[in-house]
């Protein structure tokens, strides 16, 4: 007949889990998309004046090179490369908002629901000999 062992490492066990999650965690922090309590309308208004001036710029100086007899690599390397500058403005914005997030609370579900699999792992685990 089967023989079944109880695991006693199981608070250790535990405890890596809930670190394992607690670093999830704070991957999660800047991993998931923005609340629509972040994105306020300080959020909108910041995102419109980057929007704009980066437009502004980008136009004039597009309008400078346009009229010069001949470009240069550079300045066609510019043109291509400046078409994304805002939407890489904008997404550096977003990454300002992540990163002022508080962390705590990330870190805390993370470990609970590390300890939660880990104790959910512990109780299913059988080991037959």
């Amino acid at each position: 007949m089967p023989r079944v062992e109880q695991n006693k490492s199981g608070l250790g066990n535990g405890i890596a889990c809930a670190i394992t999650g607690g670093a999830i965690g704070y991957a999660a922090k800047y991993a998931l998309p923005l609340t629509t309590q972040e994105m306020d309308s300080d959020y909108k208004h910041v995102i419109r004046l980057i929007k704009e001036n980066t437009m502004r710029a980008k136009v004039n100086f597009l309008d400078e090179i346009k009229n010069l007899p001949t470009r240069s690599l550079a300045h066609d390397a510019y043109i291509k490369s400046s078409k994304d500058f805002a939407k890489r403005s904008v997404c550096t914005y977003n990454l300002a908002i992540k990163k002022i997030r508080p962390a705590a609370p990330f870190i805390v579900a993370g470990a609970i629901a590390g300890l939660v699999t880990s104790f959910v792992r512990n109780v299913f685990k059988t080991d037959v000999n």
